[in-house]
């Protein structure tokens, strides 16, 4: 009879193993299929163990003058944050791509940061026409883009609710530009010159006439050359106008081009100050704009100089110095600030940096105190206005418009 058994024994195990297996492979698929249905999600602020930023920056073409200095202090804001525990613990992880100065590019790179690398924020670049097409594929993903350096004013209204200035607008700065120009220079009289190829320099150039001719000035002349190789001709444009017998000439031009605008207003004869807006910050301005530059007058996001008494300012000088070899200027102080506001925002509220935005009021940046104030979406900042003359720069002081251009 034992004998008889066993091979039912047999039988039984068999068909007990085989209804095991199929149970567990079963249970794999059903799992398999739960995860493969299950939206991938990157972890949001809050939930996650790291603040992920996204920066684009145009490292190489024609930007590539104020967005390297950008870049730079954008990475080194990161770098200190992490040295001093991260925020709140969590630390905060800079992703950079180079925007190349074109959009195509730059379309493609905030495509991968909110594919590939999940960010929770975006930043970056220094000019309106670059930062749309990033903003626009930031906002489709849900994502807040803060501009570091673009500043006109109309951004936000067309990127509504998720893109956000750390500068200040270029009403603001023309304003200001206008302002210095009828109380410190006495002016009566501007010319305008701009680079009609750029919504910068248009607005640029509009906020300031609207301002100096609000304020009682006349404006004589409005020069608009071609950026790159329009500037050729416009030494012969300038003479051809009543330029000559203004007080002032307002310059607004792309970065690359400043130093070739001074050289033909020059050229043109015209011998009275002129003032520009921030793209002409830039180190190199001094060598572009020659040896018979005169008096040129900018306005900029702060003092980022030697000069400047602010502790912080002279501690991030040394640093930057350290890491890159060269000097930073207000771009580099722009990341900077930049990077430190988003953390600020990701520590007020983990689980919506746009909120976390709002709720600033106050930060004590390089370039000036940053508040957001009755859900603006740029900040209220003062201007520094700068003085290049004999190769040297110094500061003329901080201003705050009496009145602004609305947008």
């Amino acid at each position: 009879m034992n004998q008889k058994k066993k091979p039912a024994k047999k039988e039984s195990d068999g068909r007990f193993l085989f209804v095991l297996a199929g149970a567990l492979i079963l249970a794999v698929i059903f799992v398999a299929v739960i995860v493969l249905s299950t939206p991938a999600e990157p972890a949001v602020a809050g939930q996650s163990d790291t603040i992920r930023i996204g920066a684009i920056y145009n490292l190489n073409g024609s930007q590539s003058s104020l967005d390297i200095p950008s870049a730079r202090g954008a990475r080194l804001a990161a770098e200190l944050i992490n040295e001093r525990g991260g925020i709140n613990g969590r630390p905060v992880v800079l992703t950079v791509y180079d925007g190349k100065t074109n959009t195509t590019e730059i379309v493609r790179a905030a495509k991968k940061l909110v594919d590939e690398d999940h960010v929770q924020a975006m930043i970056g670049m220094s000019d309106s026409d670059m930062v749309l097409p990033a903003a626009h594929v930031a906002a489709s993903a849900h994502t807040v883009f803060v501009t570091s350096g673009a500043t006109s004013p109309v951004l936000p209204s067309q990127v509504p609710g998720y893109l956000y200035l750390s500068c200040f607008g270029d009403n603001t700065q023309a304003a200001a530009a206008a302002e210095f120009a009828a109380s410190d220079l006495s002016a009566t009289k501007a010319a305008v010159v701009m680079d009609s190829s750029m919504e910068y320099t248009r607005l640029l150039s509009k906020y300031f006439i609207e301002r100096f001719t609000d304020g009682g000035g006349r404006v004589t002349a409005v020069v608009p050359y071609a950026g790159g190789s329009g500037v050729s001709s416009l030494s012969g444009s300038l003479g051809d106008t009543a330029a000559s017998s203004s007080d002032v000439l307002f310059a607004a031009c792309g970065p690359e081009d400043c130093g070739a605008v001074i050289r033909a207003i020059r050229s043109a004869g015209i011998t009275a100050p002129v003032i520009g807006g921030d793209s002409m910050d830039s180190p190199q301005l001094a060598t572009a704009a020659g040896p018979d530059a005169g008096r040129i007058y900018y306005t900029t996001h702060g003092d980022i100089s030697t000069s400047s008494a602010d502790p912080n300012v002279s501690a991030f000088i040394k640093r930057y110095y350290l890491e890159y070899g060269e000097m930073p200027n207000a771009f580099a102080a722009l990341g900077y600030d930049t990077v430190n506001v988003v953390a600020q925002a990701a520590a007020a509220s983990p689980d919506d940096i746009r909120a976390g935005l709002l709720s600033i009021k106050g930060y004590d940046g390089l370039t000036g105190n940053i508040s957001y104030l009755n859900d603006s979406q740029i900040p209220e900042k003062s201007v520094t206005i700068m003085k290049l003359e004999n190769g040297k720069v110094r500061t003329v002081g901080e201003r705050m418009p009496r009145i602004v251009p609305e947008p």
